[in-house]
């Protein structure tokens, strides 16, 4: 049976903190200011070790040094820690060499798998291996002074060498060719769409290596207006790239990365001129915890006595029945006798569970094969082990059972059965006799997880005036089988 892994992934919650500014300034300080990620999940790049990454197979090794990938791009993800697990839906996109592939598991510190297979040319040394954190942005401030038509800008560092290839970089935000800038109309303030610009770019080049992101407006403005502008979608289309670990960056520490917030006047040239407001926070990003647990595939099944004088199966028991044991007792003749058990199933099996039951032999004087009592062919001759049929008539002698459901998902039959050969009040069924050859026989099953799942097994047993008097016994098996 195959164990079962159950795998978490925590992402931290990331708070912007207020610092001192990072450069004098005479202006105003924006106040509240804080930059709320969706997560503040670094993004991943490392780099292919060839010893155990093959073309056509699955399993990708990561290189556990720092360096540069064969792209000759910083790579300093040395450990699996930062992936996620779970293959079409769940696991991360992962981009190795150049083609993108899912996650499927995580078998250490270095090794994890994929689908599809993998192509020739991802599995070179030092091939990159890139995962894309793309979180939304939601910059929130009040403000200290009313700026009339002005604007407010955003600024997130940047990478100096690629800061706008749509990769992971391992100094600051990829811009990822186009992002969406939009703030809500709030009080005297009427936003139109922001505009953004990739470091470096015109209308972006101070300070350096820093992406502008900016929302006009207008309006008159006002003092400690909450104001709230998104950079990004949930979804992670035209969202910046979150950083992947940083040159010296320590597994569980996070990187912390400076975010910049300005409120400028009307028409000036962010450039040149200062803000009337300015405000320095920073952000942190951490690798998320993967927190693993192996759960042991379980299936428990019990069966419980019934006490007599309970109304089962459409019947009144007649003898309290144990665990291990259905004591019909003395019998008089022409004259059913019914007894009852209950039976529960519990699994985490996925695929759920089987309960067969069957007879060792038909009931053996003294537990012998002969004289016996004949398993009943109901009232028309038609029960058998794998047809249920109605079985009322008292003079129809035999051993049968039928069976009352509770709450398991599948049973074959039940009592009250108003189809085929049974449109009566007892619809019963034989017994499999393994002595006779016959096949054990599913009473009660589930094609999914069971929770305490049950039946009542009820069982009549009948005699007439041409059974010899003596003592007749025989065994019942049930079995439970859970598929994992």
């Amino acid at each position: 049976m195959k164990k079962i892994l159950g795998i978490a992934v925590f992402t931290l919650a990331l708070v912007a903190v207020l610092v001192h500014p990072l450069e004098k300034t005479d202006s105003v300080g924006l106040t509240s200011v804080k930059d709320t990620l969706q997560t503040s999940r670094l993004s991943f790049h490392g780099r292919v070790d060839s010893t155990g990454t093959i073309t056509g197979g699955s399993n990708v090794k990561l290189l556990g040094t720092t360096g540069l990938d064969s792209a000759t791009s910083q790579a300093n993800t040395i450990s699996t820690i930062g992936l996620k697990a779970g293959g079409a839906g769940v696991g991360d996109s992962v981009i190795i060499g150049v083609n993108t592939y899912t996650v499927v598991g995580v078998s250490d510190s270095l090794n994890f798998t994929v689908t599809p297979v993998l192509i020739a040319g991802d599995t070179d040394n030092t091939d990159p291996v890139y995962v894309k954190i793309k979180p939304q942005h939601t910059v929130a401030f009040s403000t200290v002074t009313a700026v009339p038509n002005g604007f407010f800008q955003v600024l997130l560092p940047a990478d100096t060498t690629t800061p706008n290839n749509g990769l992971p970089d391992d100094a600051g935000y990829d811009f990822n060719t186009t992002v969406d800038v939009v703030a809500a109309d709030v009080g005297v303030y009427d936003f139109v769409t922001g505009v953004a610009t990739a470091a470096g770019a015109t209308g972006c080049t101070a300070p350096a290596n820093y992406h502008c992101f900016e929302v006009h407006y207008s309006g008159n403005g006002s003092i400690g207006q909450a104001i709230s502008i998104t950079i990004g979608n949930t979804n992670g289309t035209n969202t910046p790239v979150s950083p992947a670990a940083a040159i010296a960056h320590t597994e569980g520490t996070a990187d912390t990365y400076p975010i910049i917030v300005n409120n400028f006047a009307a028409g000036v040239n962010p450039n040149v001129t200062a803000a009337v407001d300015h405000t320095n926070a920073r952000l942190a990003h951490i690798e998320p915890v993967r927190v693993s647990a192996t759960v042991d595939p379980t299936i428990n099944f019990a069966i419980t006595g019934v006490a007599s004088g309970q109304s089962r199966c459409g019947v009144t028991t007649d003898v309290t029945t144990t665990v291990s044991s259905v004591p019909f007792g003395t019998m008089a003749l022409n004259t059913f006798k019914n007894l009852s058990h209950q039976l529960t199933v519990s699994t985490n099996g996925s695929g759920g569970y089987v309960v067969t039951a069957s007879e060792n032999d038909q009931l053996g004087k003294d537990g012998t094969t002969t004289p016996f009592i004949p398993d009943s062919t109901g009232n028309a001759a038609g029960m058998t082990e794998s047809t249920f049929a109605e079985w009322t008539t008292t003079t129809i002698n035999g051993f049968g059972f039928s069976i009352q459901n509770l709450d398991a998902a599948v049973v074959p039959f039940q009592y009250t059965t108003a189809t085929g050969a049974c449109t009566g009040t007892f619809c019963a069924r034989q017994f499999a006799d393994i002595q006779g050859a016959e096949t054990p026989q599913t009473i009660m099953s589930s094609t999914t997880i069971a929770n305490a799942e049950d039946i009542y097994v009820c069982y009549r047993l009948g005699v007439g005036a041409t059974q010899a008097a003596g003592d007749y016994e025989n065994q019942i098996t049930y079995t439970a089988t859970g598929t994992f």
